[in-house]
Protein backbone atom coordinates (compact mmCIF):
# COMPACT_ATOMS: atom_id res chain seq x y z
CA UNK A 1 0.00 0.00 0.00
CA UNK A 2 1.02 3.36 -0.37
CA UNK A 3 2.48 5.98 1.92
CA UNK A 4 -0.38 8.55 0.53
CA UNK A 5 -2.94 5.76 1.33
CA UNK A 6 -1.74 5.21 5.01
CA UNK A 7 -1.40 9.14 5.10
CA UNK A 8 -5.01 9.22 4.39
CA UNK A 9 -6.07 6.44 6.70
CA UNK A 10 -4.71 8.22 9.63
CA UNK A 11 -6.14 11.35 8.70
CA UNK A 12 -9.93 9.72 8.62
CA UNK A 13 -9.23 8.15 11.96
CA UNK A 14 -8.36 11.36 13.05
CA UNK A 15 -11.11 12.98 11.89
CA UNK A 16 -13.41 10.79 13.61
CA UNK A 17 -11.92 10.95 16.76
CA UNK A 18 -12.42 14.69 16.57
CA UNK A 19 -16.21 14.05 15.57
CA UNK A 20 -16.61 12.52 19.13
CA UNK A 21 -14.59 15.16 21.06
CA UNK A 22 -17.29 17.44 19.59
CA UNK A 23 -19.49 15.18 20.53
CA UNK A 24 -18.76 14.92 23.92
CA UNK A 25 -17.65 18.43 24.14
CA UNK A 26 -21.04 19.81 24.61
CA UNK A 27 -20.34 22.90 21.80
CA UNK A 28 -23.98 24.69 21.72
CA UNK A 29 -26.26 23.75 18.79
CA UNK A 30 -24.05 20.61 17.92
CA UNK A 31 -25.54 17.13 17.58
CA UNK A 32 -28.65 18.25 20.20
CA UNK A 33 -31.73 20.34 20.75
CA UNK A 34 -34.30 17.39 19.36
CA UNK A 35 -35.66 14.21 21.05
CA UNK A 36 -33.92 14.37 24.45
CA UNK A 37 -34.20 10.82 25.39
CA UNK A 38 -33.19 9.34 22.20
CA UNK A 39 -30.57 11.78 22.16
CA UNK A 40 -29.53 10.43 25.60
CA UNK A 41 -29.30 7.65 24.80
CA UNK A 42 -27.38 8.27 20.70
CA UNK A 43 -24.75 10.50 22.81
CA UNK A 44 -24.11 7.82 24.68
CA UNK A 45 -23.22 5.10 22.58
CA UNK A 46 -22.03 7.10 19.32
CA UNK A 47 -19.69 9.44 21.19
CA UNK A 48 -17.40 6.78 22.09
CA UNK A 49 -17.97 4.40 19.11
CA UNK A 50 -16.62 7.48 17.30
CA UNK A 51 -13.60 7.97 19.67
CA UNK A 52 -12.26 4.22 19.89
CA UNK A 53 -13.01 4.14 15.81
CA UNK A 54 -11.18 6.96 15.07
CA UNK A 55 -8.39 6.35 16.73
CA UNK A 56 -8.10 2.58 16.17
CA UNK A 57 -8.45 3.74 12.17
CA UNK A 58 -5.28 5.95 12.79
CA UNK A 59 -3.16 3.85 14.50
CA UNK A 60 -4.24 0.75 11.85
CA UNK A 61 -3.18 3.84 9.37
CA UNK A 62 0.38 5.03 11.40
CA UNK A 63 1.32 1.13 11.51
CA UNK A 64 0.90 0.76 8.14
CA UNK A 65 2.73 3.44 6.88
CA UNK A 66 5.80 2.04 9.46
CA UNK A 67 5.29 -1.20 7.62
CA UNK A 68 6.29 0.45 4.27
CA UNK A 69 9.06 2.32 5.66
CA UNK A 70 10.82 -0.77 6.98
CA UNK A 71 10.01 -2.93 3.65
CA UNK A 72 11.41 -0.15 1.69
CA UNK A 73 14.51 -0.39 3.82
CA UNK A 74 14.74 -3.90 3.27
CA UNK A 75 14.49 -3.75 -0.33
CA UNK A 76 17.54 -1.48 -0.57
CA UNK A 77 19.61 -3.42 1.71
CA UNK A 78 18.61 -6.71 -1.03
CA UNK A 79 19.50 -4.27 -3.57
CA UNK A 80 22.92 -3.85 -2.54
Amino acid sequence: MSSAGNIVKMLVGIIILIAGIVWYSGIPGVFTGFLGPLLVLIEGCVGLFLLFVGLIVAWMGYDDYKMDQEMAKEEKKEEK
